[in-house]
């Protein structure tokens, strides 16, 4: 199909003999697309004859179903009618048999409602009561009721009544036998008799699992109960443990790493205790450890939840939280793959209040900084990164921007929460917009102030940094930057725009003037005055540029140089005399571009392309123009750079073989064809 694609692309725009070409070309490329459609298509059709098979078959599969269904009901009716046959012939009333046997059924749940609300009542259950005195009652009712479903309905308030009762004197005697014990702050080796605690512990734990079976569903959730009940008491001790404690996060991660110790300890417990568990099933004791481990990412969660809301006013509080809980999540030995401890965090009472923190703490910051006009833009020059020749520039500005965004980003990065993640990459994308906007507008008011002819320098390098910023810190986000990096290319370009004004309006258009009206003394001292001010700008650039941005800005002030003075050229070389003219080539040619070579070979910048071409069409136009002066001094100025060897050399390569004498009729002779050889500059 790609060759079919490209040959209709490339049929477009031909002529009727190409298109003859492009098929005679292509029937080979088409043969193959063409056989590779056939196969395709006999691989649909395989596919559809099977799934048309496997439709048919299940349609037959549901018509013999149908018809066992209907033969299953005629077969019931049929034994109905015998029945029947047979109670007449025996000569009995069906529908007094079936009267009768409903009175027995009724007297019998009668006889057991009562049972069972004997045995409740007889039953008395004081703070003082333990889970011993209620086996028996409790085994008692369990049999009463046991597979009759109608009871239990009958029954329901009472047993759920008598069920939460005995439940509240299972958790109190269970919390009690672990305090004994000193479990969970004990390890189970730890205790001298702890055979015997582990058969209290069976013991009790069976006593709970009949107590399930009382309300309809329990049972199954048995295990969940056991550690549900088990893991609140130590619930309740950390929690105890964060409201006396107010010395910060530091204490909440001991009390978290102590809880992860006490809850192993609880859990090889308990563990040990199901194991041994005559009353369930072995389905159910397999499960245990994955219900304890999201039980206690439970527990991880309500322990959060109670110090975020002690510590809410905290401005840095989540972010200490986000660190603390990636580093517990770490080294947990528990198995939370399947669960995320943040969860609590992502709840719109406190994820809302860490975005307004966020936005807070770094409004306040900026605005600190920006009240400052151009100080936050100064180079930090106690801050070294990297190495001297790539080394990145560092202001207060940028160094805070780059340090906020790696915080918050290190903290978004421990979410599992994807929309959670995006609403905080989306809010730091407006307010890196809109530090670009207020950037732009500092940068606005200190143009006119008398320092701006340094300050812009401090603020293009900070804006290049923190273009830089933005794109590296940004690059893994699940949010587009393309358009933020804009933002700051365009303003960085607005300001090296002025620079490139300075040069090319102020400057040569001052120069222009002087040339198109003054006398030759002062056209000449208005040229001298123009290159000295082009030399220091392009020397600034080097000194107050930082080394990141300096080529990238120095090529563009040099294209642009070097592209209005080849325009401003061609009408000087006609209205200048040939003193003026000259003084010109002096400057290009012992002066700019000596300078630019000297800058390029001590390494303050690296030369690209087009401002390269520029200054090569600027050299070529100067050249083939020297020849105007008779007196050769053009000619020489132009060609200082050239010795006899290579202009013998270049002449030579364009078919001029010279019979002169004279090395400057040579030179002459190069300057008239150097447009045949521009290009090879």
């Amino acid at each position: 199909m790609q060759a079919l694609q490209n040959r209709l692309e490339q049929l477009e725009n031909a002529t009727g003999s190409e298109m003859w070409e492009i098929l005679k070309a292509s029937e080979s490329d088409l043969r193959q697309d063409l056989s590779q459609l056939n196969l395709l298509k006999e691989d649909k059709e395989k596919h559809i004859k099977k799934a048309l098979e496997e439709i048919k078959s299940k349609k037959e599969d549901l018509k013999a179903q149908r018809s066992a269904i209907e033969s299953l009901k005629i077969q019931y009716k049929e034994h109905i009618e015998a029945v029947k046959r047979e109670f007449e012939g025996n000569g009995l009333d069906m529908q007094k048999v079936i009267g009768i046997f409903q009175k027995i059924l009724k007297d019998s749940l009668s006889e057991k409602k009562a049972t069972v609300i004997a045995t409740v009542d007889s039953t008395v259950i004081t703070s003082k009561s333990t889970w011993q005195d209620l086996k028996t009652p409790v085994k008692s009712i369990i049999s009463t009721i046991s597979g009759d479903s109608e009871v239990r309905k009958m029954l329901e308030t009472r047993l759920e009544a008598f069920h939460d009762a005995c439940e509240k004197i299972f958790i109190s005697n269970l919390w009690s036998l672990f305090q004994n014990q000193g479990i969970p702050l004990k390890t189970l080796e730890q205790n001298e008799n702890s055979q015997k605690f582990l058969e209290k512990i069976r013991e009790i734990l069976e006593f709970s699992t009949d107590l399930d079976l009382i309300s309809p569903g329990n049972h199954q959730k048995s295990i969940d109960n056991l550690v549900q009940i088990s893991i609140s008491h130590l619930e309740n001790l950390c929690i105890d443990m964060i409201d006396k404690e107010r010395g910060g996060d530091a204490d909440f991660e001991w009390i978290l790493e102590s809880g992860k110790n006490w809850a192993r300890n609880l859990k090889l417990v308990l563990e040990k205790g199901v194991e041994t568990m005559g009353t369930l099933k072995i389905e159910q004791k397999s499960g245990f450890s994955a219900i304890f481990d999201a039980k206690f990412v439970e527990f991880i969660g309500n322990l959060t939840r109670r110090f975020l809301k002690m510590n809410i006013k905290d401005p840095l509080i989540f972010s200490k939280m986000s660190i603390l809980l990636r580093r517990f999540e770490e080294n947990c030995e528990f198995d939370l793959s399947n669960s995320d401890i943040f969860e609590p965090i992502y709840e719109p009472e406190f994820i809302s209040k860490w975005i307004l923190f966020e936005v807070e703490l770094y409004t306040v910051a900026m605005n600190r900084l920006l009240s400052c006009s151009s100080n936050c833009f100064l180079p930090l020059e106690s801050i070294s990164i990297g190495n001297p020749k790539n080394s990145q520039w560092a202001a207060e500005i940028t160094v805070f921007v780059e340090q906020w965004i790696t915080r918050l980003d290190s903290n978004i990065q421990n979410f599992g929460n994807l929309e959670i993640q995006m609403t905080f990459y989306e809010c730091i994308h407006a307010l890196l917009s809109d530090l670009c906007f207020r950037i732009h507008s500092i940068s606005k008011r200190l143009e006119s102030e008398a320092t701006w002819s340094n300050d812009v320098y401090l603020v293009m390098n900070s804006i290049w940094e923190l273009k830089r910023i933005v794109k590296t810190q940004t690059l893994t986000w699940p949010i587009s930057s393309f358009e933020l990096e804009r933002a700051y290319e365009n303003e960085w370009d607005r300001l090296c725009g002025m620079i490139i004004d300075y040069l090319n309006e102020d400057l040569l258009d001052r120069l222009e003037i002087s040339i198109c009206s003054n006398y030759g003394d002062e056209k000449i001292k208005t040229m001298n005055s123009t290159f000295y001010h082009i030399l220091k700008c392009l020397n600034n650039v080097t000194i107050k540029a930082s080394r990141p941005s300096r080529s990238v800005l120095m090529n563009l002030l040099v294209e642009e140089l070097f592209k209005n003075l080849q325009m401003r050229f061609e009408k000087w070389k006609s209205v200048c005399s040939m003193t003026v003219l000259g003084h010109f080539y002096n400057q290009i040619y012992s002066n700019l571009v000596p300078e630019l070579d000297n800058l390029e070979k001590e390494g303050h910048w690296t030369r690209g392309n087009p401002a390269r071409s520029e200054m090569c069409r600027l050299d070529a136009l100067m050249k083939v123009a020297a020849n105007c002066d008779t007196s050769g001094e053009l000619v020489r100025t132009a060609f200082r750079s050239i010795d006899e060897e290579q202009v013998l050399k270049m002449l030579g390569e364009l078919g001029i073989h010279t019979t002169s004498d004279h090395a400057f009729l040579d030179f002459q002779i190069l300057a008239e064809n150097w447009h045949k050889i521009q290009d090879k500059f």
